[in-house]
């Protein structure tokens, strides 16, 4: 290998590391304090780099949240939906799944699923690139809850007089919550494998017909 393929690939490793630290203190900074109340000064100080590396890597304030969401989404929505076409149960299966596979993520990359959520409320009704971003990625989330609960109604899983926009919405707003109720709690205060239990069953099987219920014959 060459000198100048060396320096190549030495400078391509050095920028994929900036890269890489200054978007974990973004995502630290942002979820601790608002993405408005913080500064480029900060996050770059956090990390030992200067305003000026932000502004080379990623241009302005504005597009290092969107790289963050990009994150964000392609870690956890998309590897939600993954996770959900590739159970083999009945719609009742995959609303477990989501409530679980979505909340593990959460545990594990927690300032990424806390980053979607507070974007998504500071940016509220904002029709800046920011804010079309969060309701894209939201959107996509519904639809696909909407799909599998659509298809649960027809095959007999679901109760029939299940509204299908509103219990999507109410099962993404427990997710979001029981994730929030965790972090502003804490592990020690509360377990989050029986939070997460509590509310899917609450949840899911007052809307399961009669047959799919605990202790029934499917």
């Amino acid at each position: 290998m060459s000198r100048a393929v060396k320096r190549l690939n030495k400078k391509a490793a050095l920028r994929e590391d900036s890269i890489q630290r200054l978007s974990d203190a973004a995502f630290q900074v942002f979820v601790t304090k608002g993405y408005h109340a913080s500064t480029l000064q900060e996050i770059a100080e956090s990390v030992g780099l200067t305003k000026g590396a932000i502004f080379f890597y990623f241009a302005s304030k504005q597009k290092l949240l969107l790289h963050l969401l990009e994150i964000a989404e392609a870690n956890i929505v998309d590897s939600l939906f993954s996770h959900l076409a590739g159970i083999r149960g009945n719609a009742l299966d995959k609303l477990v799944g989501y409530y679980h596979f979505g909340s593990m993520h959460g545990i594990k990359r927690p300032y990424q699923l806390l980053c979607l959520i507070q974007t998504s409320i500071e940016f509220r009704h904002r029709a800046d690139p920011i804010g079309k971003r969060i309701v894209a990625i939201y959107s996509r989330i519904y639809r696909v809850l909407e799909e599998v609960i659509e298809k649960g109604k027809t095959n007999g899983v679901l109760a029939k007089t299940v509204a299908t926009r509103e219990f999507a919405s109410m099962m993404i707003a427990t997710h979001d919550g029981m994730m929030l109720e965790w972090w502003r709690r804490g592990k020690n205060q509360i377990d989050g494998r029986i939070l997460v239990e509590t509310v899917r069953d609450t949840m899911l099987y007052g809307i399961a017909a009669e047959s799919m219920r605990p202790g029934k014959a499917r």
